[in-house]
């Protein structure tokens, strides 16, 4: 090679770096994505089998009639960085279903990144605006509920209370990531199976106040949060049955072989 061609190539070289360089950063960066805040009860298979089993240490949700959380801030917090993005969500009462079906709390436009925590305050404070009265606390002395339990604890109606402000943080793992092609929901998932037990397994008694701090502390570990694959999955359904269509295909063939 001679040195002209030489020193053509070491006047490219860098042009072509800096092209490369410039290729992945705009492909990592991307734009927002609108990503959704879901939470359910934990109903599903295992819990289940759970309530059904005589272990001591698990509580039916069967007995529970109404779960409602007053959720005043949810915040999603980057990995890279520490820079936090709220959703849009203010004196919100979520009246939980049952039967474990999902109900969306809030949704927003979030910058393409990776997110490692979130968090929710359920409290009730000197400005929470809120018409439901189970929320209220009818001395007036303090603040009024949080959290509003309804269900039968032998034999009997009751109606657990809590003023307790809840601040909860959740992590993910793996981390969350939004980028082009991958804007996940985010689901919270809240187990309710043991929150009247205590670590040996024995009842606590909702109407007894000994126990509030318990139970609460039962609450609070009750949370989980985790992306949610709702599309991944049906993917894969959508691949195992292609999967399976080969297969009868291959299988067919052999037969006429």
């Amino acid at each position: 090679m001679n040195l002209r061609n030489r020193l053509s190539l070491l006047v490219l070289a860098p042009t072509l770096l800096f092209a490369v360089s410039c290729s992945v950063s705009d492909s990592s960066s991307g734009g927002e994505k609108q990503v959704a805040v879901k939470m359910k009860l934990n109903t599903n298979s295992s819990t289940a089998a759970k309530q059904l089993s005589s272990s001591p240490t698990t509580q039916s949700v069967d007995s529970l009639t109404q779960i409602k959380l007053l959720v005043d801030e949810l915040e999603l917090e980057s990995a890279m960085d520490e820079d936090s993005l709220d959703f849009e969500v203010n004196d919100f009462v979520v009246d939980l279903p049952l039967d474990g079906s999902e109900i969306e709390l809030s949704t927003a436009n979030v910058p393409a990144g990776v997110y490692d925590e979130f968090e929710m305050e359920i409290e009730h404070d000197d400005d929470t605006n809120v018409n439901d009265p189970d929320f209220i606390n009818e001395s007036g002395d303090d603040d009024g509920y949080s959290i509003v339990i309804k269900g039968v604890y032998n034999g009997e109606d009751f109606m657990y209370r809590s003023d307790e402000d809840f601040e909860i943080e959740l992590e993910f793992n793996p981390p969350l990531e939004i980028n082009d092609s991958s804007s996940p929901s985010i689901a919270i998932n809240i187990d309710p199976t043991g929150w009247f037990k205590d670590s040996s397994g024995n009842d606590l008694d909702p109407t007894d106040s000994a126990n509030w701090e318990q139970i609460e502390e039962n609450i609070e570990k009750s949370f989980d949060v985790e992306e949610d694959h709702d599309d991944d999955d049906n993917g894969d359904d959508e691949d195992d049955d292609d999967d399976n269509d080969d297969s009868n295909n291959d299988d067919s063939n052999n037969d006429d072989d």
